[in-house]
């Protein structure tokens, strides 16, 4: 062990963190930067393949994780049982309550981004929910339930969505639904958004959170699971591309374009692809794999480097606060007309400059009707935001944890899981069993 590794394994271990699996965790929220803000200090090309790398597999990456989170708050390594179990499971169910408030919270605070970004925080909360039952497994259980997930859950999203497509024989439920859904005229993020017909569906991203906790019942503090992990999703991604590739071509067919939450029912042919957002079997195997190569090597650099990664891992700790802060942001930069100045391609840029020209449709961001660009300050933060918002990411957590252990949210939504749960606790404690008269006589 170096001079660097030991003042940070010897946090970890008072914390109970990974510090692996929170430099993870920024990379993630970064590649979400990359494509809101645009791709910091990079030009053309290189901004693009950046950027076209991001796009799907840092949503991929930070779903798997929270399903690593899962199982470290039910057991990590070893599942919990009786009343154990029972109290982690009503731990997440309340995490995933309060996650969708939040998230619609957050939903309706950026709707004026339009297209340009969809809240994931509400979707993440139905994948806690979702995975409640699945607590009590261990890592081969879970590993199973992914599989099964990976294998059947897209063709079930195509058929599922082909039913409630115009022309379908459920055409007019979807809308009948949302019509009512509190959650859709608030936020529209709605039950049937969220699980279904949405930007992250449930029915496509909780594999992922189950493959992340089959992850999380592992040892990984072991090197060996580590280089195993490495391994397997190396051969996961290049089976799908591979795989994806080959059957393309046998079906005479090309790559999707870019999903939303699915393929078009209207193309079968895309369940092939690997499309981001496309939610197919081999874009879901693709991503897992990329994400397992991610996480185990920042497992083992931040072993390594220690202090070198302290900052990364201390945004990593604080994922939930940076997300929310730069979906805000976001906010700001589009009424404000300071989206973008630069990082963008250039359809995006000419969209923001339209002015009275721009699309009335609900999905169209907000921007200015006079596509004035800011100057000044303003107009130096609107043109660096690519670069001013990571550095921001990495230098204000590190600050904030030489006060506290944890993010703003992070310590807000963990003491309401606390206060709330806590109310639950009669129930949990399991039954004392009925004594028999023998027993009453023996004991007198």
């Amino acid at each position: 062990m170096t001079a660097h590794t030991a003042p940070q394994s010897a946090r970890a271990q008072r914390t109970g963190r990974l510090a692996g699996v929170d430099v993870a965790r920024f990379l993630a929220v970064l590649g979400m930067f990359n494509i809101h803000f645009g791709v910091p200090f990079f030009g053309s090309p290189a901004a693009g393949y950046v950027a076209q790398f991001s796009s799907g597999r840092a949503t991929a990456l930070f779903t798997l994780l929270a399903g690593v989170s899962l199982a470290m708050l039910s057991g990590r390594t070893e599942p919990p049982r009786g009343t154990d179990l029972r109290r982690a499971r009503v731990r997440i169910a309340v995490r995933a309550v309060l996650l969708i408030v939040l998230g619609l919270l957050l939903a309706r605070a950026t709707e004026a981004t339009g297209f340009l970004i969809t809240v994931i925080i509400p979707y993440y909360g139905v994948y806690f929910l979702l995975c409640v039952p699945f607590a009590g497994l261990r890592a081969r259980g879970l590993a199973v339930a992914a599989g099964c997930g990976v294998l059947l859950s897209p063709q079930l999203s195509f058929v599922l969505r082909g039913l409630l497509a115009d022309g379908g024989p459920l055409a007019g439920l979807q809308e009948a639904v949302e019509s009512v859904d509190p959650a859709h005229l608030f936020a529209d993020a709605g039950l049937l958004d969220l699980v279904l017909t949405g930007f992250y569906p449930a029915v496509a991203y909780v594999p992922l959170v189950l493959c992340g906790m089959a992850v999380g019942r592992l040892d990984l503090r072991s090197t060996r699971v580590r280089i195993r992990l490495g391994i397997a999703g190396l051969a996961a991604y290049a089976m799908a591309r591979a795989g994806s590739a080959t059957l393309l071509l046998l079906a005479g067919a090309e790559q999707p374009e870019p999903g939303w939450g699915g393929v078009d029912v209207d193309e079968p042919t895309a369940l092939l692809g690997t499309t981001a957002h496309s939610g197919t079997t081999l874009e879901l195997l693709s991503a897992a794999g990329t994400g397992l190569v991610i996480l185990a090597a920042c497992l083992e650099l931040a072993d390594r480097l220690g202090l070198l990664l302290r900052p990364v891992a201390a945004a990593g700790s604080m994922a939930l606060t940076l997300y929310a802060a730069h979906a805000l942001v976001l906010t700001w930069q589009v009424v404000s007309g300071g989206w973008p100045m630069k990082g963008v391609p250039r359809g995006a840029w000419e969209m923001a400059h339209m002015g009275p020209d721009l699309p009335d449709t609900p999905e169209t961001p907000d921007f200015p009707v006079d596509p004035t660009e800011p100057d000044g300050i303003f107009g130096f933060v609107h043109t660096w935001m690519p670069e001013v918002f990571p550095i921001a990411s990495l230098v204000l957590p590190v600050l904030w944890c030489l006060v506290f252990r944890r993010g703003p949210l992070e310590a807000a939504l963990s003491e309401a899981v606390r206060v709330i749960s806590a109310r639950f606790e009669p129930l949990l404690r399991a039954p004392r069993t009925a004594r028999s008269p023998v027993e009453v006589r023996q004991r007198s």
